[in-house]
């Protein structure tokens, strides 16, 4: 390993362990759960950590399996404890929160294995959780929306209508850096691109498709919620919600002009987070029972 490597490798251990000391914070989870469990489900590299959320009263209605952002290097289901439980006491119903492989240490695909993985296990413990069998619905933030949403399009393609929503959290659409690159200075996208930049490096995946180039008419109905000036991903994010309206993708559009990007993590700290995770997690309920 190069000394460049080391340093890396010791500024990434790092963030990852400031991010948990700030983000998975237990007094930050949400009231009203009736039932949080941890679980272990099989991936195709080793056992994936895996937590359960059920709300008091819950209905049967189609399990929302969650994945979380980091950009593919960070978070886990830790630091994401809060905005699931949020998710879940304000939905009315069931969250399964899923970790996967980090990069650099796990080269893309490895990410979606993980997720494909997941959801297959949630296929088939979904009525054993007390959640609709038969149908799912996927979600995440940032890194974890790109993986909840290209599962959404590969699962929908060969069974139509198997996921009902998808809620997609500032979600992450490319790292194709000529895209970063030609808005950096208009749109002050300078230090997303320098994110991108390592993402990519980090995953090996400079190909990673962008979703804004995919045919996206399989996509379920979609809940999308994200930040303003402080949120980098915004100008893709609109166009996302251009491509998918114009597949005839029916969108819900939440904007919070105060939230950074990550900023719903931070639940223990901002009100601006919680209401808007409630109000998010109102629409999944109102979205899934229909």
């Amino acid at each position: 390993m190069s000394m460049v490597q080391t340093v890396e490798s010791a500024i990434l251990a790092q963030t990852r362990r400031s991010l948990r000391t700030l983000l998975a914070v237990p007094a930050a989870r949400a009231k009203g759960l009736a039932r949080v469990e941890d679980i272990e489900i099989a991936g195709p590299a080793g056992p994936l950590r895996a937590r359960f959320y059920e709300a008091e009263g819950a209905g049967e209605q189609p399990l929302l399996v969650y994945f979380h952002g980091g950009g593919f290097v960070c978070g886990d289901i830790d630091t994401h404890d809060s905005v699931c439980s949020w998710l879940a006491q304000s939905s009315q119903g069931r969250v399964l929160s899923v970790g996967y492989r980090l990069a650099p240490e796990a080269r893309f695909p490895a990410q979606l294995e993980d997720t494909r993985a997941a959801v297959a296990w949630a296929f088939d413990n979904a009525a054993r959780l007390g959640a609709t069998p038969g149908k799912l619905a996927l979600g995440g933030d940032s890194a974890g929306a790109y993986l909840a949403s290209t599962m959404a399009l590969e699962i929908n393609r060969a069974q139509p209508g198997a996921i009902v929503l998808q809620v997609l959290l500032y979600p992450l659409i490319h790292v194709q850096d000529s895209l970063w690159a030609d808005e950096e200075l208009r749109n002050f996208r300078f230090l997303g691109r320098v994110a991108c930049l390592y993402i990519a490096r980090s995953l090996g995946a400079e190909a990673l498709p962008s979703l804004l180039d995919v045919d996206v008419s399989a996509a379920p109905p979609t809940i999308v919620a994200g930040g303003g000036p402080m949120d980098p991903v915004r100008n893709d994010v609109k166009a996302f919600v251009e491509h998918l309206r114009k597949a005839g993708v029916r969108v819900s559009e939440r904007k919070y002009p105060v939230l950074m990007h990550g900023g719903l993590n931070f639940t223990a700290y901002s009100k601006t987070a919680t209401s808007a995770l409630q109000e998010v997690g109102a629409l999944v309920r109102s979205e899934l029972a229909g």
